[in-house]
């Protein structure tokens, strides 16, 4: 419950961003938002219908190439956010509160990249582009950084014909705040946590790891202070991300596990920085 409530504020705060700030000062928009300004241009179209068009559609597609577990995960932002969109489009009294756009690009960017952190953070996800992003990735192994900031620099060319250069440059120190924002939340950006996990159940610790979490094992030899037994810590690198659901699925195969959770701040080698096809040969 901690969880949705997590998801629907992060929802909450995206959806007042992009209504009140980003949209309400024609600063350019990326991902479903901004693609879905292109649309409303054109067609005439309201934005919050677009988004819940393109949001459905994409998650469909994810449910049938990424399967339900990804599904249930982007379940509540698909149907919630384009409903609180509308509703935030719909109080004039939240617009026009500012009248400095760069004022409305830095809190605007730091709001949606709140929002999302909060949703992430919860183990849920935003959905939208990020799901072709991850198909293509699961597919062709490219990565989807690389995928994500690519769809981000074509919405925003399209939207170049009608908005001003200011708007434009606003909308890309949105897209660099809300980023920068999303990774300090998550205390990701290059960075990775190392994970140390003390336990009895040091064979289904291990299978879970390799197989749920896609990640690499490493068991160390140790000695317990007290009894002075001989035991083995499961030892695993892996971005933040996959960190809230790591600690729920070692918290089922042992509730009594020791953790000890640390930043790294880069990482680099087999399974980092070079794909499975070149870790297994």
């Amino acid at each position: 419950m901690k969880k949705v409530i997590q998801i629907i504020i992060g929802n909450v705060l995206m959806a007042f961003a992009v209504s009140a700030l980003i949209l309400d000062h024609s600063i350019v928009a990326g991902g479903v938002s901004g693609i879905s300004t292109v649309f409303h241009f054109y067609t005439g179209i309201s934005v919050s219908l677009c988004v819940a068009i393109i949001n459905i559609a994409l998650f469909l597609i994810g449910l049938c190439f990424l399967g339900k577990t990804f599904a249930m995960k982007t379940l509540i932002s698909t149907f919630l956010f384009p409903v609180l969109l509308e509703f935030f489009n719909q109080q004039t009294y939240l617009h026009g509160l500012l009248d400095d756009q760069l004022l409305v690009c830095i809190l605007g960017g730091f709001l949606l990249g709140l929002g999302i952190g909060l949703v992430l953070k919860a183990g849920g996800s935003t959905g939208g582009f990020d799901i072709l992003a991850l198909i293509v990735e699961k597919h062709f192994k490219v990565p989807v950084t690389l995928l994500v900031n690519g769809i981000d620099a074509t919405i925003l060319i399209l939207q170049i014909s009608f908005h001003s250069v200011p708007e434009i440059v606003y909308g890309i120190m949105t897209i660099l705040i809300t980023a920068y924002m999303m990774n300090y939340l998550l205390s990701s950006g290059k960075g990775c946590v190392q994970v140390l996990v003390m336990t009895k159940e040091i064979e289904k610790m291990k299978i879970m790891i390799l197989n749920d979490m896609d990640a690499g094992v490493t068991l160390l030899d140790g000695k317990t202070g007290f009894l002075k037994e001989n035991t083995e810590v499961v030892l695993t690198i892996l971005p933040y991300r996959k960190l809230p659901d790591l600690k729920d699925k070692i918290k089922e195969i042992d509730d009594k596990a020791f953790i000890i959770v640390s930043h790294v701040e880069e990482v680099s080698g087999n399974g980092f920085t070079y794909t499975k096809e070149m870790r297994e040969a």
